[in-house]
């Protein structure tokens, strides 16, 4: 905890600087239906990219990232998981890259918590267990600014009888009723930085959130009549791979993206980037679903040469369709005058780069809906 104090006092020394940067909202949290590009590589040196004093208008250069695995990653309906029942307040579920197991997310208006998961133990026992994070940790929130910080903790206890404990437990503890696994979780977020990152196939305005995040595990065997005994160590000796593991992370933030633009791991002595998690360009597939009850349906997303919009048209009311690159920059712009029976418009994009883009619908000047678009 005093690191995360001291942490906290040593970001609000720095200066805010009062050039412009990009607010991100709730438009870019997940929904169901959403489906979100990775890929995962790393590049050499690519700690002397993004590990850079706190500040604005700076340029980060991940642009020769080489992708080793990727991962689309689906929003799902909670009530299709195994365990929905216990997660009554999930908004979404996914599965984790190379996993059958089952992460559950709440997401509201102002934030995204991650309420758990059902799935294979982290400490590598082998058993198939629920793990629920009381109360959620905070994943994301919204809106993000430059200078935010925010602190989230949270604890789980997932308790199970003998008879499912492997042989590494029982030879501990022979005479044991039952086992359970403990983890606690201080997560720190600092939007520290802002400025434009780079990465194979575009580049992005971002903010740039300093994740910094403490995680201990533990393990305590119940023996009557002594009830729980931590049983981490034992003779002093650690037997599992439990204690307190320091993760930093660096999430470079869009407001325009559904995918962080990159996510990059690094090493204990955070003088190395171990991974890099970055936003798969070269698979053009949409990144947003419209619900069925919004302003206007886009067709086909992806899109190659004429982008079809379907909207709702109000008598008297005068429609404009502005869309954006990834950068927010007005690229195209089309004017519906009063009409009652158009609803459907067509728009050339087949000059436009590939990429992702942003359509605004406009009511009689006020937008009333958007959604994302991509090209290829």
């Amino acid at each position: 905890m005093k690191r995360l104090t001291f942490f906290c006092l040593l970001v609000a020394g720095f200066t805010l600087p009062t050039t412009a940067q990009i607010t991100i909202t709730n438009s870019v949290f997940p929904a169901v239906g959403d489906t979100l590009h990775y890929h995962f590589g790393n590049q050499p040196g690519a700690i002397n990219q993004i590990f850079t004093p706190p500040g604005g208008g700076q340029v980060w250069d991940l642009g020769n990232l080489q992708a080793t695995q990727t991962w689309n990653q689906v929003m799902k309906n909670p009530a299709t998981g195994m365990k929905s029942a216990s997660f009554p307040s999930a908004s979404v579920l996914f599965n984790p890259l190379n996993s059958s197991a089952e992460v559950y997310w709440q997401v509201t208006g102002n934030q995204i918590l991650d309420l758990g998961y059902y799935g294979l133990d982290p400490l590598g026992l082998g058993l198939t267990l629920l793990f629920k994070k009381l109360p959620g940790l905070e994943q994301s929130w919204a809106p993000i600014n430059f200078f935010d910080i925010h602190q989230s903790s949270s604890n789980v206890l997932t308790a199970f009888d003998a008879p499912l404990a492997p042989p590494v437990l029982l030879n501990l503890v022979p005479t044991a009723d039952s086992f359970r696994i403990r983890i606690t979780y201080q997560r720190l977020g600092s939007v520290d930085a802002y400025g434009t990152l780079t990465i194979p196939g575009g580049s992005f305005d971002v903010l740039r959130k300093k994740q910094t995040e403490y995680k201990s595990s533990a393990v305590d065997v119940k023996v009557a009549p002594l009830g729980w005994i931590d049983i981490s160590t034992i003779g002093g000796q650690q037997v599992l791979p439990l204690g307190t593991d320091t993760i930093t992370t660096f999430h470079f933030l869009n407001d325009l993206s559904k995918e962080a633009i990159a996510i990059c791991t690094l090493n204990t002595a955070q003088n190395m980037v171990t991974g890099v998690q970055y936003k798969n360009l070269s698979t053009p597939s949409a990144t947003y679903t419209p619900a069925l009850n919004t302003e206007m349906v886009t067709y086909p997303n992806p899109v190659h040469n004429t982008l079809y919009v379907h909207f709702t048209n109000e008598t008297g009311a005068t429609y404009q369709f502005q869309l954006l690159n990834a950068q927010g920059r007005l690229i195209l712009e089309q004017t519906v005058a009063k009409s009652e029976t158009l609803r459907d418009i067509a728009l050339p994009v087949a000059n436009l780069a590939p990429g992702i883009y942003t359509l605004i619908l406009q009511r009689n000047g006020i937008p009333v809906d958007q959604s994302t678009v991509v090209k290829f």
